[in-house]
């Protein structure tokens, strides 16, 4: 298998990427649009009705306006709401939760043993378990229900990026690498963070139709009859520890990949890495998407 790499334009957005943030924007609308696709007319309209007592609604219809995009403005702003959940992070807003985006499961290789995540009250699990007792609670505020289904949408997203369930322990990193962010690799001329390189996986750009029309793509390339997990793996825990799987074998290679911890000196990726993970990436959109559509039904029954 061929190295291929990134194309240039994306690379160079994907080097300044801030870290730990799992999918970049465009990934989150990527699956966000999937799962609009797989809603019927109703759902979408209880949808579209109660995003709008969300903060940012107000803001999500001037950008609307401002860019004149050939999207229908009820799928814009579900996009929209995906990414919401990351713009405030750490910005000291009342719905914030920094925590809420992952799962720290340690990895210890060589054998990788099943050990507890260390956060369980405060990780992704716990944030969509907080977002579906939220939306099941019709006597919630509707800004609540509004705010929690942006993070619903979005933390769906975050439990099937597999750096956002791990965390490699290792002598190099006794306390941990933190998703990866401590662990520097080189995808071209220069080192960035393999976490930060996973986020880029399904996009970088900042054009929701082009989000729209990759959500298409992978869509018609990963059907839902394709995906025997849909049918068995049906929980949060069981997708956080799929995901916790795959960052053992996709993105840490059994421990066999190399790193650096410092971005100067970072090794390049072995030849093949990133098709066979752009791969992974967009399966795991896919379940995302599908998933989330799911969840989103069940709410509205």
């Amino acid at each position: 298998m061929r190295f291929v790499p990134l194309s240039c334009i994306s690379l160079a957005l994907l080097l300044f990427h801030p870290a730990a943030q799992a999918w970049s924007g465009a990934g989150h609308e990527v699956i966000a649009a999937l799962a609009w696709s797989e809603l019927p007319p109703e759902a979408k309209a209880k949808v579209t009705d109660l995003l709008k007592s969300h903060p940012d609604y107000g803001k999500w219809e001037a950008s609307f306006t401002a860019g004149s995009l050939s999207l229908d403005f009820p799928t814009f702003v579900f996009m929209r709401a995906s990414k919401w959940p990351d713009e405030i992070r750490r910005q000291g807003n009342k719905y914030d939760h920094p925590g809420w985006h992952y799962v720290d499961y340690p990895l210890k290789p060589p054998s990788f043993p099943m050990e507890p995540a260390p956060s369980p009250t405060d990780d992704v699990l716990y944030g969509i378990q907080q977002c579906e007792r939220v939306l099941a609670d019709t006597k919630a505020s509707a800004e609540e229900r509004a705010v929690y289904l942006s993070w619903l949408i979005h933390l769906v997203g975050d439990i099937h990026q597999p750096l956002h369930c791990c965390s490699l322990v290792t002598e190099t990193y006794p306390a941990g690498d933190k998703g990866g962010n401590s662990f520097y690799v080189k995808p071209s001329a220069r080192g960035i963070s393999l976490h930060s390189f996973w986020d880029g996986l399904l996009g970088t750009s900042s054009k929701s139709q082009a989000h729209a029309n990759d959500a298409v793509e992978i869509q018609t390339e990963h059907p839902r009859k394709s995906l025997h997990e849909l049918g068995k793996r049906k929980t949060p825990r069981d997708w956080s520890l799929d995901s916790r799987s795959l960052a053992i074998e996709q993105a840490y290679l059994r421990g066999e990949l190399k790193g650096s911890t410092n971005k100067d000196d970072a090794p390049p990726l072995p030849e093949g890495y990133t098709k066979a993970v752009k791969a992974v990436a967009e399966r795991q959109a896919a379940l995302a998407g599908f998933r989330l559509a799911d969840e989103i039904k069940g709410f509205l029954n």
